[in-house]
């Protein structure tokens, strides 16, 4: 008793004591970690323990065993004879649907030839002759009459036709126009007649003896005494000539 209220040594007392004096703050230091690491282990544990706990999983019946895996591998591997015969017609339906779908589209439309005329057609006009006739002699300002026509020179029957368009009737002195029938459209009467080889398409037209001007107008100048040329034109024929001399 008196080694531990006194101790002894080489070293003075106060060392011993304060040596004592760590090791129990040591040892109340690690006692009190003890406590506090219980303590959290307590609470911690009571709250774990407070969660429900999850019911015991129990086993099926023996009477009601479970299909094997093998009778359920086998019976999803194949399947049933309705459901395969079902797969195969759609297969082959599905195949047989393309070509129906492109044989109920409408085929693009093809432009039906023109039927051939069965009638005759158009003389051509290089195989059209012109003809033209009249008095030769006149006197300044006599109206006179022409007589035209237009032969078949072809060697089959074709329609001959004459517009103000494609004929014209004109009278010249040398350079000097005289009169036309492009200045009246109403001088050349429009006719059409289906003509045999050889054959031709008659006609009058008459000359008044004056000069003409656009818009069916005569001028007042009188032609004077001299010679004159009458031509007939047809568009694509060879023209005609009539000479005819005006006397005093």
């Amino acid at each position: 008793m008196s080694t531990v209220l006194h101790p002894v040594g080489p070293e003075p007392e106060e060392t011993y004591w304060a040596r004592r004096v760590a090791v129990i703050i040591a040892l109340v230091v690690v006692a009190g970690l003890v406590v506090a690491l219980v303590v959290n282990a307590t609470r911690s544990g009571s709250a774990v323990s407070a969660e429900p706990v999850p019911p015991a999983v129990t086993a099926p019946p023996a009477d009601s065993p479970s299909p094997s895996p093998s009778a359920s591998t086998s019976a999803s591997a194949s399947p049933s004879p309705s459901a395969s015969a079902s797969a195969s017609a759609s297969a082959e339906a599905s195949p047989s649907s393309k070509p129906s779908a492109s044989a109920s589209a409408k085929p693009k439309a093809t432009p039906s030839p023109k039927p051939t005329p069965t009638g005759p057609v158009a003389c051509p006009a290089e195989d059209l002759r012109a003809t033209l006739t009249g008095k030769q002699r006149l006197k300044p300002g006599q109206k006179t009459t022409f007589t035209l026509s237009l032969i078949n020179g072809s060697a089959t029957t074709c329609v001959v036709s004459v517009t103000p368009k494609t004929f014209e009737l004109k009278i010249y002195s040398g350079t000097d126009r005289i009169w036309s029938s492009d200045d009246c459209a109403a001088a050349v009467k429009p006719r059409k007649a289906t003509v045999k080889a050889e054959d031709a398409l008659e006609w009058t037209m008459g000359w008044g003896g004056d000069r003409s001007r656009a818009g069916c107008k005569s001028r007042p100048e009188v032609p004077r005494p001299g010679t004159y040329f009458a031509t007939a034109q047809l568009d694509g024929a060879k023209p005609v000539q009539l000479r005819m001399i005006l006397g005093g």
